[in-house]
């Protein structure tokens, strides 16, 4: 069927279907309107006759009333008429009357009036037959329908004169065009027959469609060029993300192909890679020995036609194995001949690498959590033991439960050394980072360092001159260089040779891409090395978790690498170490370079004073319920008057009938969704004179920032002695008084 004769079944069905349409509502509308016509006729006529039959019934005219309404009837103005009268009884009918369904019938009241009253005197009734309302309609709709097949006709032919000239002529030119097209876009041309005449202006819908059918070849044509070139361009993207492709004969093993970056993988060229053989070179010579069953499994999936891919440690030509990971696709070969499988692999070394560094950070901070959460329970259970101990001391005179008790204090000093390396390795503790000359500060402790190793061990100190500051918490490096001074001992049972080196040094960006939280920069180095039985791969991997130690039973923590490793991140530095089983162990401490060259001056040291407590009034503010009675009894017994609250809304509860507050002592985590330094910054706009002491044994970064206290602020680790906390309270009196004078 041609379009043609499509478009003409789909004009003419429509057309018609809107002519009967047409044809239908004209005759609802003139059977409609005639009747309206004839019900306003027989009204206009029966009310303008209704005065002279009136007259004529009064006068009892019968013959008038009849010869008129016979005249009604004979000149059509209706098909029967009627009169009835009761007062004398009269019933006049002239004509045919019919039922009421094929008829219009209206009755007329006649009266007569006088002086007095009106009185009806008769009933006219006038009667018109529907039928004239019919003949009507059915001399419009014969009109009409000649009119509308007119019209059918004539719009057909126009239509389809305009849509053969304008359309069907230049639709079936396109697709002329596209059906004589043999495949070659160079010569593909529609021309629709416009002249050179033709404007832009007058372009339709089917000029634009040849435009984008000429645009579509143009674009077919540009894509075929690009397409020429893809092999260049494939190889290039091959090069830049580091992929090579080969294919190898599964049955003989032989490569088939090879590119230069898959030969590189293996440490060989392409002309050796095509006389090797993948099963033997590589299965036998190069391929590391826990891959072997992966790589045979492979070949069986490879043998049933299955698509897979693995990863694998593969020896380059020095003997150091590279991760490649290769993605196998067997590819249909004629029957009888064997699989030609395809492989495309990609050096992933650098790649796990970073993922071993990532995985091995967040399970550092995993720990780093968990053991910062535990050091905060642990170190209030020790400030209540160590606060008790200190309420008992001063009850018992006894030597041998004095020495009972200072056993106690020892084993809480001990277990407070726990909880603060522990904090080191999580990088919560709070540091107090001060300029300082690293060398000096190893030549400060080198006798406790030797008495420390014993005398078996040979101790070197090795210092560069020109040496930079570095800006740490000095008791904490102190603390660092001892704990890796005593591992280094303990790895010598025999004796041995012990070196601590101090350099200047820069690690360059290269060695910040292998150590990715590394910055570059420059750094002051503390190198300890010792030699004694070094540590394995593996050892070294798990060497820096806490609790992890390859001493016997009780005689190590197995915290003292993983507190170095934690101060030394939390100052913005590194740490590497550098081990072979035999030979011995180097662990290198990278501390950042400080901005001022200047060592900072040390602080004068101030006697504790208890009488200073005498009088005080302390407002304590601490949420373990034990800890603050015991703090509130040690205050109490130095002479303080304590108010304490648990939490920040109590405080503020309690604070307004508090005449005075010299001290405020505050735990830096508090409950109910307020912290310690909000606490102590609503209480100090109401007694700005008071002197503010932290305690905690974590602080979550609440005063933290950055591994650093927040200027100004005082802060005591639990659990502390009464001498700690008379020192903190002299240092914030001080702090107190300096504020005061400098407002």
């Amino acid at each position: 069927m041609g379009i043609r004769t499509t478009l003409n079944k789909s004009l003419v069905l429509p057309i018609s279907a809107l002519a009967l349409a047409a044809v239908v509502l004209v005759s609802i509308f003139t059977y409609q309107t005639g009747n309206a016509q004839l019900e306003q006729r027989i009204h206009n006529l029966a009310q303008s006759s209704a005065v002279l039959f009136e007259d004529l019934l009064w006068q009892m005219d019968n013959s008038t009333i009849e010869v008129l309404l016979e005249k009604y009837v004979s000149l059509g103005a209706v098909t029967a008429a009627q009169i009835t009268a009761k007062d004398p009884d009269y019933n006049l009918q002239v004509g045919d009357s019919q039922p009421a369904a094929s008829s219009y019938r209206y009755s007329h009241i006649l009266e007569r009036k006088d002086s007095h009253s009106t009185r009806q005197i008769g009933i006219l009734t006038l009667e018109m037959s529907y039928q004239l309302v019919w003949d009507m309609v059915r001399t419009r709709i014969l009109e009409t329908l000649a009119v509308a097949s007119l019209a059918v006709l004539a719009t057909t032919f126009i239509i389809q004169y305009l849509l053969n000239n304008r359309l069907v002529e230049p639709v079936l030119k396109i697709s002329n065009g596209l059906d004589n097209w043999h495949g070659d876009w160079h010569d593909f041309k529609i021309n629709l027959g416009r002249n050179e005449h033709h404007s832009k202006s007058h372009e339709n819908e089917l000029d634009r469609l040849v435009s984008s059918i000429h645009g579509m070849r143009d674009q077919i044509l540009a894509a075929n060029r690009i397409i020429e070139t893809k092999d260049e361009r494939l190889l290039s993207a091959a090069r830049i993300a580091g992929i090579g492709y080969a294919s190898f004969d599964l049955g003989s093993g032989k490569i088939v192909e090879c590119d230069d970056i898959f030969a590189s993988m293996s440490g060989q060229t392409v002309g050796e890679m095509m006389v090797a053989s993948s099963r033997e070179d590589m299965l036998n010579k190069r391929l590391h020995a826990d891959d072997f069953d992966q790589m045979m499994e492979i070949r069986r999936q490879l043998a049933h036609g299955i698509e897979t891919e693995g990863a694998f440690r593969i020896a380059n030509a020095t003997g150091d194995y590279r991760h490649i990971r290769q993605l196998f696709t067997v590819a249909s070969r004629k029957q009888g001949e064997s699989s030609l499988v395809l492989v495309v692999a990609q050096d992933v070394t650098e790649l796990n690498r970073l993922q071993s560094t990532l995985v091995h950070a967040q399970k550092v901070k995993n720990i780093g959590n968990l053991t910062g959460g535990v050091a905060h329970d642990f170190n209030n259970i020790l400030a209540v033991i160590s606060g008790n101990l200190e309420l008992l001391e001063e009850r018992i005179s006894e030597p041998l439960a004095r020495g009972y008790v200072q056993t106690s204090f020892r084993a809480v000093k001990h277990g407070a050394e726990l909880t603060h390396q522990l904090l080191a390795f999580a990088r919560k503790q709070p540091l107090q980072p001060e300029v300082l000359d690293p060398s000096r500060l190893i030549r400060d402790s080198l006798s406790l360092l030797r008495t420390s190793v014993g005398e078996s061990v040979d101790l070197e100190v090795v210092t560069d001159g020109g040496l930079w500051r570095t800006e740490v918490d000095k008791t904490q490096l102190e603390a660092a260089i001892m704990n890796l001074v005593i591992n280094a001992r303990d790895a010598m049972p025999n004796g041995g040779k012990l070196t601590i080196e101090v350099g200047n040094t820069r690690l360059d960006r290269d060695y910040s891409q292998l150590h990715y939280e590394v910055q570059p920069g420059q750094y002051v180095c503390i190198a300890i090395t010792d030699s004694g039985c070094g540590m394995s791969a593996m050892t070294i991997s798990q060497a820096m978790e806490p609790f992890f130690t390859t001493k016997d039973v009780g005689k190590g923590t197995g915290l003292g690498l993983s507190m170095a490793y934690g101060f030394v991140k939390q100052s913005g530095g590194h740490l590497k170490i550098y081990s072979e089983i035999a030979r011995g162990t180097t662990v290198k401490l990278y501390l950042p370079r400080a901005k001022a060259s200047q060592e900072a001056p040390p602080s004068p040291l101030t006697a504790p004073i208890a009488t200073r407590f005498h009088g005080l009034h302390v407002f304590l503010v601490e949420d373990n319920d034990e800890l603050r009675q015991t703090f509130t009894l040690q205050l109490e017994e130095m002479g303080a008057l304590v108010n304490s609250a648990s939490d920040g809304n109590t405080a503020f509860r309690l604070a307004p009938g508090i005449p005075q507050i010299d001290l405020i002592l505050c735990d830096v985590i508090l409950p109910n969704g307020m912290k310690g330094p909000e606490v102590v910054a609503g209480l100090k706009d109401a007694y700005p004179d008071a002197a503010v002491i932290y305690m905690s044994g974590y602080t979550e970064n609440a005063i933290i920032h950055q591994g650093r206290l927040d200027d100004g602020v005082i802060m005591l680790q639990k659990p502390f002695s009464r001498a700690d906390l008379v020192t903190a309270f002299t240092r914030a009196s001080e702090a107190v008084s300096e504020s005061l004078l400098i407002t």
